[in-house]
């Protein structure tokens, strides 16, 4: 059903359905015209007809030579087809002796006159004698030519907009599945699936194909900047990362032989600083390159979710936080156990670290992971830059810390198709993690 929705929504349903209302206009009004004046031409012509045949009848301008000629002709006309009557000084004579219709009808219907006549009559009357002369005769070509008009309706018109109905369908049908997967890629690349790409479009080349095939290229050229960028990070990271190891080696070293050098401790303290940020920064690169995906298996989230707030408890209850888990039929997913772990360590770790003692809520939720503190939150217009590498928030600068734990925890959610959203608690910071595309 939803896919027969797509097609009437598609940009060529839309004009086929324009087009063939617009056919349908054109056509009625065509026949409209063709009608009235077929219509016209044959009541005019009929009228004519009448009118001679008054002529005619009353050419003796005698009311007795009028009665007779009436009587004459209506002995052998059909009454079914012609009718006479003349109401003249000595009364009303004809095939046809019931009520006429008031004032000058081109059109009547007649009652039962006496000789079964019952139907539509064309009619034209004439004062001649000091009376009123009538005619009429039957309308069955006007109805022969309304059932003609219809048929050609019917047979003509109508089958013509079914077919072009119909193959605007069948376009649209192309249409919307070309449109589906140029919506299903470009969906794939916002969520930083770079290597995304357009199935090939089967049938000739149209603007579609064309979009298409300028998407991959755009596709492609970020993909490449992109992969060039994370070498770029990664090569750095790898280059730096042996010689400020060595440093700290030879101030550890430094210190051994100094103890009472206090810089070298913050030196020290600093070096341990740096590495961390590079180690940090390699595995965000590692898990965007999603190399991690091949160690998915089964997760509970309950049970994992139980083992990280019972680590961290202690550290909750030194720094004077109140660490609650609630499980509410927690579901099992399909990911790397150890990077889930990291995702809960880090949301810990910020709601313990950058808020006042208080409490700390972990909720497991079906496949969503809630982590809500009563800290000061982060203002809106900071959620979505605290997701950038090394970005920290003024008030935070003074505290430890690289500003890539929730860069981190966005790259782990996004590997699991996830989505991570930060929003506020009032007063404090919920941080909302779904797994539903990942739940078995």
């Amino acid at each position: 059903m939803s896919r027969w929705r797509a097609i009437w929504r598609t940009t060529p349903m839309r004009l086929t359905l324009r087009l063939v209302a617009l056919f349908v206009l054109v056509s009625l009004a065509t026949f409209a015209a063709a009608w009235w004046q077929s219509n016209k031409t044959l009541l005019d012509a009929t009228e004519t007809v009448l009118e001679q045949e008054i002529a005619e009848l009353s050419a003796s301008q005698q009311p007795d030579g009028i009665a007779r000629a009436v009587r004459a002709v209506a002995a052998t006309a059909d009454p079914d087809h012609l009718i006479l009557r003349y109401d003249g000084p000595n009364g009303a004579v004809g095939n046809y002796l019931g009520p006429l219709p008031p004032g000058d009808l081109r059109q009547a219907v007649l009652e039962d006159g006496g000789n079964d006549i019952d139907g539509a009559y064309i009619l034209r009357s004439a004062e001649v004698a000091g009376g009123l002369l009538t005619v009429g005769q039957d309308a069955d070509a006007l109805e022969e030519l309304r059932e003609v008009f219809a048929r050609v309706l019917l047979f003509a018109m109508l089958p013509t907009a079914l077919i072009v109905l119909t193959g605007g369908m069948l376009i649209a049908r192309r249409a919307a599945s070309r449109s589906a997967a140029i919506e299903a890629t470009l969906a794939r690349l916002t969520a930083g699936d770079w290597a995304a790409r357009l199935p090939p479009f089967d049938g000739p080349p149209d603007d579609l194909s064309r979009v298409g095939a300028g998407i991959d290229r755009l596709a492609a050229a970020q993909e490449a900047s992109v992969a060039a960028l994370r070498q770029v990070s990664a090569d750095i990271a790898h280059d730096l990362k042996t010689p400020i190891q060595r440093l700290s080696v030879l101030l550890d070293q430094a210190r051994t032989l100094s103890p009472d050098l206090a810089p070298l401790d913050r030196a020290g303290a600093e070096i341990e600083g740096i590495v961390a940020t590079f180690e940090a920064l390699l595995r965000i690169a590692q898990i965007e390159g999603g190399g991690s995906r091949a160690r998915f298996a089964p997760v509970a989230l309950g049970p994992l979710a139980q083992t990280m707030a019972d680590l961290y408890d202690p550290a909750a209850e030194e720094s004077g936080h109140r660490l609650t888990l609630v499980l509410r039929d927690p579901a099992t997913i399909r990911g790397d156990r150890t990077l889930l772990g990291q995702v809960i360590a880090n949301l810990l770790e910020n709601a313990l670290r950058h808020t006042p003692p208080g409490p700390v809520t972990v909720t497991v939720e079906g496949a969503t992971l809630t982590i809500a503190d009563r800290g000061p939150g982060i203002p809106d217009s900071e959620r979505q830059s605290v997701r950038r590498r090394l970005y920290r928030l003024d008030r935070s600068r003074s505290t430890p810390g690289h500003g890539l734990g929730l860069s981190l925890v966005d790259a782990i959610v996004k590997l699991h198709g996830g989505t991570l959203e930060l929003t506020d608690h009032e007063p404090g910071l919920r941080a909302t993690v779904r797994f539903d595309g990942a739940r078995l």
